[in-house]
């Protein structure tokens, strides 16, 4: 996954928003998050891209907006 130039510096130094972390709250029931560290997951929820990056699923009852794939059909490596 590409980031920003200097997004790791940043997390290092602290600079992670509240609504990055209320982001990881609301998904944590849902994701196995075993497979990356806790910094590339606040990476990838980060609020200011909307927290979209770190999952999506569905959830039964509300409304799936886009396409949904089974996992591992498009695998993204973090680095």
């Amino acid at each position: 996954m590409p980031y920003l130039d200097a997004a790791r510096d940043a997390l290092a130094a602290g600079h992670v928003s509240g609504g990055t972390r209320r982001n990881l709250e609301w998904v944590a029931p849902h994701v196995d998050r075993s497979a990356i560290t806790d910094d590339e997951a606040l990476l990838l929820a980060d609020a200011q891209t909307s927290g979209g990056l770190l999952i999506a699923g569905e959830i039964p009852g509300a409304p799936v907006i886009g396409e949904l794939v089974p996992a591992g059909e498009y695998a993204i490596e973090v680095r």
